[in-house]
């Protein structure tokens, strides 16, 4: 009988290498399947731009392929596509990326179009006329006509209060309306240069074969002297704030931010993962104390998710959403929910809860491992939040020592009420609720 094969490889350490020209790439073996996702990523995005040009990467993002001196507008896409890859471009307040996941044996081809943008990316009228047609219509949809969208601008903006994350990454409806093209092409040599971008590439290929791709096409490709950047801080002055938004077809509830340290401005990193604990604590599961008080016994509210960027270039927000049930009123549901936070503060989580929190944060961590985009994701967003992607394997050891004192010691430094801003939503016709 035939030997078996061994089983193919898990994911390995993480590699990397710079080029002369400051181009930083990352490598994460992974051969469990004949793919690699790359993802080229600027270390720029909305909270780098100036007053009155916010939308500025957004709509870059959407031009980065729209024409270089290899391609023709629309012919990355179809190119990726016919390969049997798929492609995209993200762009947030830290950074703008584009991935591209395809068969390994292709990878060079998205290497190469990814080196051309960088290069000479036309930046055309046409195609600019075109795809600002196409953003402010997003903004149109995903804010100025969607009742909970433009109540989260509103609330991040009062949360954020001076920090550049307060700049919407879509950009304000009027900065688009003037944007232009000498803008666009500005913001393309002023930060799109191999010494302000990260490479990631994790899949079925080597080092050695990476490295002799990535200076074929890239090397050449000059530097340029970057701006001087501001990290987003914290307000210097803090105080409560607080406001009721009133609309049609908004849905009746509550957000609630704090102002807090990111794993990259923090201190020590236990407290950005406690932070990231507390989440899975207070309203991730149906074990969670305010589904479970709140949602399940006390049906004062429907549902409550909790969100915390870690990795992020800046101080940023801890927030809580939640929708009361109908009956409710949005101002005494907001009550139930800080008293939750209280009780943390007053006294640490059990062992089983924080058992429990530890369990769900591990296990999207694991699930992260299995899918090569959210990996590279992971190693990209660290990259441009200034965090070492290499300290990212200590993440786990971290968080299975976090105590519940530590739990308890991360409330009450940041969910405080001077750091709180909290948004009443409600319906019209529920004003008076």
């Amino acid at each position: 009988m035939p030997a078996l094969s061994p089983p193919a490889a898990a994911t390995s350490a993480l590699q990397h290498f710079t080029l002369d020209n400051g181009l930083t790439v990352y490598l994460r073996e992974d051969h469990r399947a004949p793919l690699a996702c790359a993802q080229l990523w600027y270390h720029v995005g909305a909270s780098h731009e100036p007053n009155g040009q916010s939308g500025l990467s957004h709509l870059l993002e959407h031009m980065m392929f729209e024409g270089s001196s290899k391609l023709a507008p629309g012919q990355y896409s179809r190119l990726i596509s016919r390969l049997g890859g798929t492609s995209g471009a993200y762009t947030s307040h830290d950074a703008t990326y584009f991935p591209a996941t395809l068969p390994a044996s292709r990878l060079e081809v998205a290497l190469e179009a990814m080196a051309d943008a960088m290069a000479s990316a036309t930046l055309g009228e046409e195609p600019f006329t075109r795809e600002l047609a196409v953003v402010m219509a997003e903004r149109r949809s995903q804010v100025d006509n969607s009742p909970l969208g433009l109540a989260y601008e509103r609330h991040l903006t009062l949360a954020h209060g001076t920090s550049p994350y307060a700049t919407p990454v879509i950009g304000h409806r009027e900065d688009l309306a003037q944007m232009t093209t000498h803008a666009i092409r500005a913001w393309h040599r002023q930060w799109y240069r191999p010494n302000n971008a990260t490479l990631v590439v994790v899949g079925d290929t080597t080092l050695a074969r990476l490295k002799s791709m990535v200076l074929r096409h890239f090397n050449a490709i000059p530097a340029q002297p970057m701006p001087p950047v501001v990290r987003p801080g914290t307000p210097a002055v803090l105080s409560p704030r607080e406001q009721t938004l009133t609309q049609p077809g908004l849905r009746n509830g509550l957000l609630i931010s704090f102002n807090t340290a990111s794993l990259t401005t923090a201190t020590v990193p236990e407290q950005a993962h406690a932070l990231r604990l507390i989440c899975h604590l207070l309203a991730e599961g149906n074990s969670s104390r305010l589904i479970r008080r709140l949602v399940t016994e006390q049906e004062q509210l429907l549902g409550v998710r909790a969100q915390y960027d870690h990795l992020s270039r800046g101080d940023g927000l801890w927030t809580l959403t939640a929708y009361t049930s109908p009956g409710t009123s949005v101002h005494a549901a907001g009550q139930r929910v800080l008293e939750q936070i209280a009780l943390l503060q007053e006294s640490p989580p059990t062992a089983q809860e924080l058992k429990r929190a530890r369990i769900r944060l591990l296990a999207q961590q694991a699930f992260t491992g299995d899918d090569i985009e959210k990996q590279a994701q992971v190693i990209g967003e660290a990259a441009a939040s200034g965090f070492d992607p290499q300290r990212l394997g200590q993440e786990k050891h971290l968080v299975e020592h976090i105590s519940a004192e530590q739990l308890q010691a991360a409330a009450k430094t940041w969910l405080t009420p001077e750091r709180m801003t909290i948004t009443y939503l409600q319906r019209k016709e529920h004003a008076h609720a």
